[in-house]
């Protein structure tokens, strides 16, 4: 089962398919998988310019618009506007990572956790805990 690609890598992945289209012949299908290649990365690099607002680049970050504003005093964020003002390039936004849900604590319906399996084992009068063999 192939896994879904991230849309960064289509570029290169596009690259790659065009050198092998090339290899067997196809030039006209290597030189149009080479031309979306560029365009996608273009496309990537605007998108990264684009000075947003202090609220649009909370939104986008997911962290609020005090920490975004105290990071561009600390310097650690380049403002590109003014210091009234303030604009952030969308590469330059540090981004909030998410939360995972963790696996649950509670017991499956039937009260028997399998993970347990081994503990229990180990642990019954039948185990190795003190069982000669």
């Amino acid at each position: 089962m192939q896994h879904p690609t991230a849309p960064a890598d289509l570029p290169e992945l596009w690259r790659r398919l065009a050198t092998q289209q090339r290899q067997l012949g196809a030039d006209s299908q290597a030189r149009t998988l080479e031309y979306c290649a560029d365009q996608l990365t273009a496309s990537f690099t605007r998108a990264g310019d684009e000075l947003l607002s202090l609220r649009r680049a909370a939104s986008e970050s997911g962290y609020s618009m005090d920490h975004i504003g105290r990071l561009l005093r600390e310097g650690k964020i380049l403002n590109s506007g003014r210091k009234a003002k303030p604009l952030i390039r969308r590469r330059d936004l540090p981004q909030k990572a998410e939360k995972t849900p963790g696996k649950p604590c509670r017991s499956p319906q039937g009260g028997y956790v399998p993970d347990g399996l081994f503990r229990d084992i180990i642990h019954s009068k039948f185990g190795g805990d003190g069982a000669q063999d």
